[in-house]
């Protein structure tokens, strides 16, 4: 890690505000670097492998692992060679949980780009648990639903969840051709809060996983079309030491 990780971060209010009494906020501040990562990551969707632990649908996936710390002014973001599976506990996953999953990571020039460290570093800055010298270990990963008319794509597991995972931002890489895929959020009562569908590349969503239950519904082609695709890039933030309530 060197002195190039730092990334500078504008304090903002808002985002925090939110994920303080709802749990969950809405927003990303682009600039070039990230309009420019956005492009990379949309090419980069293209030749991910597909998801061979999942068969709800057609769905490829990615998987990169960063550190990040909460400095004085913003955020110093590192990318690692960690490889080890990805797993979430079967009280989370009913479908797939406790299975280690192993996907191939992007390119070290596309998962760590400016634009993406970026994106990492003004999520990581907003959360509630953010005050100097707090460590996060950060999941990156990059997801591909597709659909064709009659096999419409869905999440794993379907319906309203919890993922076991602290705070989780998903970021809108592409979308064409697609209905459906909209999101649901609901406080822990299920009670809804909001449900919106992200359409212009750079929209995103931040969520603190104790306090919400969401959920995506399935995507599907619109009328008359033969093809259809939903990017997005996903970022578990963990904060050092934290461990999911079994």
């Amino acid at each position: 890690m060197g002195d190039d990780s730092f990334i500078s971060v504008a304090t903002d209010g808002r985002l925090r505000g939110e994920l303080v009494e709802r749990g969950f906020s809405r927003g990303l501040r682009v600039d070039l670097d990230i309009a420019r990562a956005m492009d990379e990551l949309a090419r980069a969707a293209w030749s991910m492998p597909r998801d061979k632990y999942y068969d709800g649908g057609d769905r490829y996936r990615s998987l990169n692992r960063a550190g990040a710390e909460i400095v004085e002014g913003g955020v110093k973001v590192w990318f690692t060679e960690e490889s080890t599976p990805y797993v979430q506990l079967k009280k989370y996953n009913t479908t797939i949980g406790g299975q280690p999953r192993e996907y191939a990571p992007l390119a070290a020039e596309v998962a760590g780009s400016v634009g993406v460290r970026k994106m990492i570093a003004q999520q990581l800055y907003s959360l509630p648990l953010s005050t100097v010298g707090t460590k996060y270990l950060v999941n990156v990963h990059l997801i591909r639903f597709t659909a064709t008319p009659g096999r419409p794509c869905d999440t794993s597991p379907p319906g309203l969840h919890k993922d076991g995972e602290k705070y989780i931002a998903t970021h809108l890489v592409g979308r064409c051709g697609a209905d459906g895929g909209e999101v649901v959020i609901t406080d822990n009562e299920k009670r809804e809060m909001d449900r919106f569908t992200m359409r212009e590349m750079g929209e995103s969503y931040v969520f603190d996983d104790d306090r919400i239950w969401h959920m995506l519904t399935p995507l599907a082609v619109m009328e008359g079309n033969q093809f259809a695709y939903r990017d997005t890039l996903a970022f578990d933030m963990l904060p050092e030491g934290w461990e999911p309530v079994g």
